[in-house]
C-alpha cells in the first residue's frame, strides 16, 4: 500500500512538472504577495492590487507548433488564474511567444464573457478598451499624506497601442514576471504616482514590463 500511494505521488508530481504553465508575479527572487511589504532601497512598498492580461500563446518544437488562442485574465488575488493549461505538455517544446496585453480584436469585441467581463476590474470604456496592466499600492518612498500609488496602463490605438510581442526559450514550466526592476529603475514616485489613460507614458511602462519575463 505504502509503495503504491508512493507511486501516485510520483505521477502527480511528474504531471505537474511536465504540464501546465505556472505564472509567477515575482520582487526579485520572492514570489509577490499581496498587502506584504517589500524593500525599495530605503524605502518600501506594498501591493494591493497586481492584475494583467497574457493572449494568444504559441509553443514551437523544431518545425512543429502549437497555437492556444485566447485572452488570460492573471490576476494575483485568485491562485487559479496564475495556473494555464492544465493538461497541456509545456516540457514538449522549445520556445513560446505570446502577447502581454490583447490584440486590438478583443478591444472591439462584443464577448465580453470569462476573462474579458468588466467585472474584473480592467475595463475602461470602448473608446479605451481594457487595461493591460494594472498595479495599485502604496509606498514610503511617496513623501505625501497619501503614499498611494496606482498605475492602469494600456491602449490599443495607434500611437500609444501598448501590446509587446515576447518569445522566450522554455527553461521550465513557470512564465515569471519579475517586477522589481520596473519599480527599481523605470517608475519614479517624486515624478509620477498615478497613470490612469492611455498615452505616452502608459506606452514605455509597458514596453520596460515586456523585457521582465522570463522562463524558469
Amino acid at each position: 500500500m505504502k509503495q503504491l500511494v508512493t507511486f501516485i505521488v510520483f505521477i502527480v508530481l511528474f504531471h505537474q512538472a511536465h504540464t501546465q504553465l505556472n505564472v509567477s508575479l515575482r520582487w526579485g527572487t520572492e514570489p509577490i504577495r499581496l498587502e506584504k511589504y517589500y524593500f525599495l532601497g530605503k524605502d518600501s512598498l506594498m501591493f494591493h492590487e497586481l492584475k494583467l492580461y497574457l493572449s494568444d500563446f504559441q509553443f514551437e518544437k523544431e518545425t512543429r507548433k502549437q497555437v492556444l488562442v485566447g485572452p488570460h485574465f492573471i490576476d494575483l488575488e485568485d491562485p487559479s488564474s496564475l495556473r494555464l493549461f492544465p493538461d497541456f505538455l509545456v516540457a514538449e517544446y522549445q520556445s513560446l511567444r505570446f502577447h502581454f496585453g490583447l490584440d486590438s480584436s478583443y478591444h472591439v469585441s462584443e464577448s465580453v464573457d470569462g476573462p474579458l467581463n468588466p467585472m474584473n476590474g480592467m475595463y475602461w470604456a470602448w473608446n479605451s478598451g481594457y487595461i493591460q496592466f494594472k498595479c495599485t499600492g502604496t509606498s514610503s518612498s511617496i513623501s505625501l499624506t497619501d503614499q498611494t500609488f496606482e498605475y492602469h496602463l494600456g491602449g490599443y490605438r495607434q500611437p500609444f497601442k501598448t501590446i509587446e510581442s515576447i518569445h522566450l526559450a522554455i527553461k521550465g514550466n513557470t512564465l515569471i514576471l519579475d517586477i522589481k526592476p520596473f519599480f527599481e529603475q523605470t517608475v519614479d514616485f517624486q515624478e509620477v504616482k498615478h497613470v490612469m489613460i492611455p498615452g505616452k507614458l502608459a506606452q514605455t511602462y509597458c514596453r520596460e514590463l515586456s523585457k521582465l519575463f522570463r522562463s524558469e
